[in-house]
């Protein structure tokens, strides 16, 4: 699968810049970024409660692989989404792990705030561990990683690769159904495929150095048409059924989809993004990926009604949320 060509600078030393690099510690490009005053718009969100979001394995600080961040969507607590299958996969191969336990308000309020939670946990990671990390994001915990390394521009020096699993980069067609009478919460709103926030996301490229895997499924109930939902444009859209033409996930089964992790875990691997050709056929003949905890992952079944009722139980406006100035051309 092509992949997007990037740009890579080179730098040659003097033998003096040489003798004066081994006595000064240079800044890391995220540190040089954020004392260049280009750290982008400040939080909006308390850090007090941006922090409180976020939980870690206590091996991040001493990583010796790309820390991983999961990200879940709206209305998934961490513990219902990742507990039994990302979550354990990732820390069974060594990685560290940090989690949003769960979004502000359930996630059903203006993205543009939600994503001050994924801003601050990159840049926490980062921090702390000394290394780039990696994101893996299911529907909105995708957009808003995506949204986060678009508009603060200290972050894309931070991240290796944005893996998503059903994230509607390009709106989703259920949204307009659920705002087709006018009125629905804020996120439906900015999910329409016609919403300005759709279009001040998508508008520019993706930045240059993190690498983005968007991973989608034909047979998705909630986000759809396919491909062109998940689609951001000149980036890597695979869809499960590209690699295993008679898989059939829907929204929330497509965390335990043999085959939508082997597209994750391809994308982790290797420079660049995932490539459908590299991952092959192996996954097909499984249903669920083997780190699966099958009796943990009967949490899925409560999600879809815990949606519904997030979406029912919102307040309900009558436009999508203007953007912030930072988002506006």
């Amino acid at each position: 699968m092509p992949e997007r060509p990037r740009t890579r600078g080179s730098l040659r030393l003097t033998a003096l810049a040489a003798a004066l690099a081994a006595a000064v510690v240079l800044p890391s490009p995220a540190s040089a970024a954020a004392d260049a005053g280009d750290a982008g718009p400040p939080l909006e969100t308390p850090v007090a409660e941006l922090a409180a979001a976020l939980s870690c394995s206590p091996d991040l600080r001493d990583a010796a692989k790309t820390p991983v961040l999961l990200v879940p969507g709206t209305a998934e607590a961490s513990e219902y989404v990742y507990s039994w299958g990302y979550r354990k996969a990732l820390r069974e191969e060594g990685r560290p792990v940090c989690v949003i336990e769960a979004l502000p308000g359930q996630g059903v309020g203006d993205i543009q705030t939600t994503a001050e939670y994924a801003v601050h946990a990159i840049r926490q990671m980062n921090d702390v561990a000394g290394r780039k990390v990696s994101v893996i994001g299911h529907s909105q915990g995708g957009l808003l990683a995506a949204w986060a390394l678009r508009f603060w521009p200290d972050l894309p020096a931070r991240v290796d690769d944005v893996v998503s699993l059903a994230s509607p980069y390009g709106g989703s067609g259920f949204a307009d159904v659920t705002c087709a009478a006018g009125v629905c919460p804020a996120f439906a709103w900015q999910f329409r495929p016609s919403a300005a926030w759709v279009g001040a996301l998508t508008r520019e490229p993706f930045p240059d150095g993190p690498e983005l895997t968007s991973i989608g499924s034909r047979t998705d109930e909630l986000i759809w048409p396919a491909p062109a939902a998940t689609a951001y444009p000149g980036e890597v859209n695979v869809m499960v059924q590209d690699v295993c033409p008679l898989r059939a996930p829907g929204h929330m089964t497509l965390l335990a989809d043999a085959t939508a992790y082997a597209l994750v875990r391809d994308a982790l691997a290797n420079p660049g993004a995932a490539d459908a050709d590299r991952v092959g056929t192996s996954s097909c003949g499984k249903a669920v990926f083997d780190a699966v905890d099958v009796p943990g992952m009967t949490r899925l079944l409560g999600l879809a009604g815990g949606l519904a009722e997030a979406v029912l139980t919102a307040p309900y406006t009558t436009s999508e949320p203007p953007l912030r100035p930072y988002a506006r051309e």
